[in-house]
């Protein structure tokens, strides 16, 4: 009588040869690596992991400077093109500046600072020019208060600005390869 076996046991037989050679072994500890990294990240976005833990967290991971730095820096470009705000990305600043070293890290919160006032700035500008236009329109008082974000200007401008500091960061990045 045959026996009958199970997708398991037919998988197992038919995969029992195969193994990974070290280039593929590489590649996926370098998956588990940034995947690990990015799960350090997020914590500390979110307030689950504070300074020092991370920073014990990243020095404890079995790795060299120089793949901690270039994960990093993959996250720093993934973060930036995902996120909606660039004012709420202080923390992955911080967190950048864990793994780069202390002129690397004041370069880039310097490219952080003057994009920040260059968005207060525009803000402030368009902010001025909504509650004018509003006051045309009879529309005025110590409580009227333009939703800035709302007003076409102001995306237009925010999106522009955005482009100006993702090839500041761009630039920065290529300094330090």
């Amino acid at each position: 009588m045959a026996e009958i076996k199970s997708a398991v046991q037919l998988a197992m037989e038919k995969t029992r040869g195969l193994v990974m050679d070290d280039k593929e072994k590489r590649s996926l500890a370098l998956k588990e690596l940034a995947a690990g990294m990015k799960t350090m990240y997020r914590r500390y976005r979110e307030g689950l992991a504070d300074d020092d833990e991370t920073r014990e967290q990243l020095d404890a991971l079995e790795c060299g400077n120089d793949e901690k730095r270039k994960i990093a820096l993959d996250i720093l470009t993934d973060e930036f093109e995902a996120a909606d705000d660039i004012s709420g990305m202080g923390p992955l600043f911080s967190f950048i500046g864990f793994v780069i070293d202390e002129r690397s890290c004041r370069e880039l919160k310097a490219i952080e600072k003057a994009c920040m006032e260059e968005l207060e700035r525009i803000k402030g500008t368009i902010r001025s020019h909504v509650t004018e236009d509003l006051a045309a329109s009879g529309i005025s008082g110590d409580s009227v208060e333009p939703n800035v974000e709302a007003w076409s200007t102001w995306k237009d401008a925010s999106s522009e600005i955005r482009r100006t500091f993702r090839q500041q960061i761009g630039k920065w990045k290529e300094g330090l390869s």
